[in-house]
């Protein structure tokens, strides 16, 4: 069985729902702070990138966050728990409107190109709850083995400023 997203190419629904299990399960793991196993959602070389709208829409490719392999990312985990100081916060992942379609431009057929949108919700320990981000996560995921991965997840906020320190991946 196939679907056809509004001006994509077919996509096998198998495939929809394999890149939905991968963003769904990215979401649980930032949410149950499970950061160790944040790394493993990317390929070994994986870029991982945190950009305001702002400087997408100005072409400014300074990123907020920049990571460009999963030894990084592994680091960036242990600085969490181990060096940084910031508040502790309990953080719900909110996605919407997944489209998906084939990365035409991958020589792996296995290859996607995704978008959805994104509201990031973080409560403090004293049960004070508050919006952290909203945005667009655009994704280049490719299968890896048996098991879809992320090339490349960009991470467009539509603010350009955070209220505190982007700690956590988001």
């Amino acid at each position: 069985m196939t679907s056809k997203n509004a001006g994509s190419a077919l996509l096998a629904k198998d495939d929809y729902r394999a890149v939905n299990a991968l963003l769904s399960a990215y979401c649980r793991c930032l949410d149950t702070d499970k950061l160790e196993a944040w790394p493993d959602f990317f390929v070994a070389d994986g870029l991982y990138k945190v950009l305001s709208r702002e400087n997408v829409e100005l072409g400014l490719p300074a990123p907020l966050v920049y990571y460009y392999s999963r030894g990084m990312m592994q680091d960036r985990v242990t600085a969490i728990r181990d060096a940084l100081t910031y508040e502790p916060v309990y953080t719900r992942h909110l996605t919407s409107g997944l489209h998906v379609e084939p990365d035409n431009a991958a020589p792996d057929a296995a290859a996607f190109v995704a978008r959805s949108d994104f509201a990031i919700y973080q409560t403090t320990e004293e049960g004070v709850t508050r919006l952290f981000s909203v945005g667009e996560y655009q994704d280049r995921i490719v299968r890896d083995g048996d098991t879809l991965r992320f090339a490349e997840r960009t991470v467009v906020m539509d603010s350009f400023g955070v209220q505190n320190l982007i700690a956590i991946p988001l």
